[in-house]
């Protein structure tokens, strides 16, 4: 009797941490994979339920600061398979530009996802960004390069004498401040495989 009474009570309590770990948002093991990626200054969305496991629908959110989220979409009805993975994906057609973008999925009974964060650059129409700007420690600019060509940034000061040259194959250069006295120097960027050029001024700090 004594040993039916403890099995009893070991389900009980089995089944009371299941509630309140879904009651509490703390279970989210039915979710694989999330991430995002920026193309054209879209951000797409993309995770997996695994097999067996399901929900009750999806919600999207976004926030700027990791404190402060809006729902910018959702998923009804039921989601995941009980026989196979199943792929899901959502696209913000207007994430917050210049700015860190951090998304986190609410999936029903279970509470939210970590969060996945990925900075949107505004190029705009100079042909580059600088962030942050002015620089005080280290910064980047960012320029088009779709192609991921070879470029190369040419930094003068006020008297127009060259002090810095780098070049790179992604869309931004990084710069460290503590290479640099204060003031605001001029630069070119220039594609080594064409002529195009980017002229623009930076402030150091």
């Amino acid at each position: 009797m004594i040993r039916n009474l403890v099995v009893k009570l070991c389900i009980l309590y089995h089944f009371s941490l299941l509630f309140f770990s879904n009651a509490n948002g703390q279970d989210v093991t039915i979710l694989n994979n999330f991430n995002c990626f920026e193309a054209d200054g879209n951000v797409t969305l993309n995770w997996v339920i695994k097999s067996g496991s399901t929900c009750n629908g999806i919600t999207i959110f976004r926030s700027v600061d990791e404190v402060n989220f809006e729902v910018i979409g959702d998923i009804q009805g039921v989601c995941g398979n009980l026989s196979q993975p199943e792929p899901y994906s959502f696209v913000d057609m207007n994430p917050i530009k210049n700015a860190i973008n951090c998304y986190k999925l609410e999936l029903g009974n279970y509470g939210f996802s970590e969060s996945v964060k990925i900075e949107i650059v505004d190029i705009g129409s100079t042909g580059y960004q600088i962030r942050p700007h002015p620089i005080k420690s280290s910064g980047k600019i960012f320029f088009t390069n779709k192609q991921m060509s070879t470029h190369q940034i040419t930094i003068y000061n006020a008297a127009g004498k060259i002090v810095f040259v780098s070049t790179t194959e992604q869309d931004f250069f990084e710069v460290n401040g503590a290479d640099f006295s204060s003031g605001l120097y001029l630069f070119d960027i220039s594609n080594l495989s064409g002529n195009a050029r980017i002229a623009g001024k930076i402030v150091f700090r």
